[in-house]
């Protein structure tokens, strides 16, 4: 397999020769100069992929030795070797810097290792070249496999959720909670989303899965549409199953799957406790508890919950955290010029951006829910418990308007469907918020009700958490705001002045200029400033992370806000359609809220059991 060519540039032979013969026993082909000149003629007659050059040299530590590349030459990566760390912009053309005072050889070569690795898979890097860094749902987790099989790596690729661990590209481990192994694998390629990172180096665990990559994502292709079909024949998975032994229970033959899935749930453990106590694929398992049921051997209590939590899509909230929580997501629609389409549920963040990007020609349009998609869905949810909806702010969508205008519609009808009689309460909340700060809010308001407080009780919370739930954001270009009347043409032409990045923010509902910044390398250290003039850094928060195909951006504002805050937890997501229509590509934005000690015991993660 032919892999990039490298040309090293340095003075320092002893670096040059180690750095040069380290690369090389990776299969790169690598040619050493050990002057500018001869390096400028090398990079001139052999278009090298990438030049490693010490930062010293003239026409490399300027960058100017660029300019004079052409045809495939003028491709190529020029990567500096500095002697200290400096934040000192990078000149023009050139990729990275490393400082590589207190770096071994081998360190150094990992980090170059990384850049390598990350441009042969399309992807980027972190800042610090540490990291190769991407988004699963622009790179899915079965079409980056192979890809990390054919390149023959080895290291840890970290997920959301969990992590799979790799070694000279086959996969020989993985977990995901109190889950391992194949069934660990399995249940992240059907769940994971959202930012990854892949550490190259020996793998985090020892070997575990003896299965190829192919037969696992064969194993994991088909367990997703079992889970999927079963999970509709089965109640809310925070159900309590138990074991219903009939006049048939005991002449019945039962298979070694169906005997596990049975000794699982007794001890009152929910559906999900379940999952994790079965090894098989949780496809597999439900597929069997569904079966179980039909035959009258499994019978389900279900959760006595109150309330439950309606919104919408713009909260971009990841499923795999609305599944698990019974948050009920009502899409609004995407019209992309002749095509309607759901956010969320017959279009991709992924296959949306790719359309924006191919037909930007068409500027697409949103709507809201109808007043008759909010029927249907309260009319689910109404006849056993109490709902808050909370949706996007009004000053942007009609959204709140349409499910008010359900709830005043379908209440009496609501009342007679209710099984226990009571009066049923439906509370509608303008949250003045979009994307991760309305998904956070419907994520504590989740929290709360499954803690057991009313719908009134929430309402009142979520609405006392708004002014201390500070969300801000930056935009690669104001075009898409312009476009959609969400912000001034005036205020759009300030973004494209001298390089000038303006940082956004929710301000009474609506976006607005909250500061401006020179320079892009400099726009994610001021937003953390002006997080730092809003809440104490020193008491814990709650963190949101959203981006529009921006993943690299998006990690670099993570990694400053927890070396910033003390950060309790982080919940990470890419931003969807509808909001992705407003913001357009490259958007990364952060959310930051501090509760106080009440509260952080109300909106902490559920148990596992839960």
């Amino acid at each position: 397999m032919s892999r990039p060519t490298v040309l090293v540039v340095d003075e320092t032979e002893a670096r040059r020769k180690d750095v040069a013969h380290t690369l090389a026993g990776f299969g790169y082909e690598v040619i050493a100069a050990a002057d500018a000149d001869e390096g400028t003629r090398f990079a001139t007659g052999l278009a090298p992929a990438v030049i490693v050059a010490a930062e010293s040299l003239a026409g490399f530590g300027d960058g100017t030795v660029l300019a004079g590349l052409d045809g495939d030459a003028a491709a190529c990566r020029l990567v500096l070797l500095g002697d200290a760390d400096t934040r000192d912009e990078l000149p023009a053309g050139v990729a990275a810097r490393i400082a590589t005072e207190g770096l071994t050889v081998a360190a150094v070569v990992r980090k170059l290792r990384t850049m390598l690795v990350a441009a042969e898979l399309g992807l980027d890097t972190d800042v610090r070249l540490e990291s190769i860094v991407g988004d699963l749902d622009q790179t899915p987790l079965l079409d980056l496999l192979p890809q990390l099989q054919r390149l023959v790596v080895s290291g840890r690729l970290v997920l959301r959720d969990g992590e799979i661990d790799l070694t000279d590209g086959e996969v020989v481990a993985a977990s995901t909670g109190r889950v391992r192994g194949e069934k660990g694998f399995v249940r992240l390629a059907r769940t994971a989303g959202g930012a990854f990172r892949i550490l190259l180096g020996p793998a985090g665990a020892a070997q575990e899965i003896e299965r190829d990559v192919l037969g696992l994502m064969a194993l994991a292709m088909e367990d997703r549409p079992r889970f999927e079909e079963a999970l509709g024949a089965l109640p809310d998975l925070a159900s309590r199953p138990r074991v219903e032994m009939g006049p048939a229970f005991f002449s019945t033959q039962f298979t070694p799957i169906q005997q596990d899935v049975m000794k699982a749930v007794q001890g009152g453990r929910t559906v999900w406790a379940a999952l994790d106590a079965v090894a098989h694929p949780d496809g597999v398992v439900l597929e069997e508890l569904a079966r179980l049921a039909s035959l009258g051997f499994v019978a389900f209590e279900e959760p006595e919950v109150r309330v439950r939590v309606v919104t919408d899509s713009t909260a971009d909230l990841p499923g795999e955290v609305a599944l698990r929580h019974g948050i009920h997501v009502v899409p609004l629609s995407v019209i992309f010029g002749e095509r309607i389409f759901k956010d969320g549920v017959d279009i991709t963040p992924a296959t949306f951006y790719s359309m924006l990007e191919g037909k930007r020609d068409v500027q697409p349009r949103t709507n809201p829910p109808t007043p008759g998609e909010f029927l249907a869905g309260y009319r689910f949810l109404a006849g056993r418990s109490d709902i808050v909806s909370l949706h996007i702010s009004s000053r942007m969508s009609e959204t709140v308007a349409n499910a008010r205008a359900a709830a005043a519609e379908g209440l009496e009808e609501f009342q007679s469907q209710r099984e226990d009689g009571d009066t049923v309460t439906l509370e509608v909340v303008d949250s003045s918020f979009v994307s991760l700060a309305l998904g956070l809010t419907a994520l504590f308001a989740a929290r709360m009700a499954r803690r057991g407080l009313s719908a009134p009780d929430i309402r009142a919370r979520v609405e006392a958490m708004r002014e201390r739930t500070h969300s801000l954001f930056v935009v690669d270009t104001l075009e898409y705001l312009a476009r959609g009347g969400r912000i001034g043409k005036a205020r759009a032409l300030l973004g494209g002045i001298l390089g000038i990045k303006p940082i956004l923010g929710l301000v009474d509902g609506e976006v607005g200029a909250v500061d401006k910044v020179r320079g892009g390398r400099n726009v994610h250290a001021r937003v953390v400033e002006l997080f730092k003039q809003r809440v104490d850094a020193e008491r814990p928060v709650v963190a949101g992370i959203v981006h529009a195909k921006a993943p690299v951006w998006a990690d670099r504002l993570r990694t400053l806000i927890e070396e910033s805050f003390t950060v309790s937890e982080v919940v990470a997501s890419e931003m969807g359609p509808v909001v992705g229509t407003h913001v357009g590509p490259g958007t990364v934005a952060a959310v930051l809220f501090q509760p106080t000690e009440e509260e952080r015991e109300l909106i902490a993660p559920l148990p596992a059991a839960e």
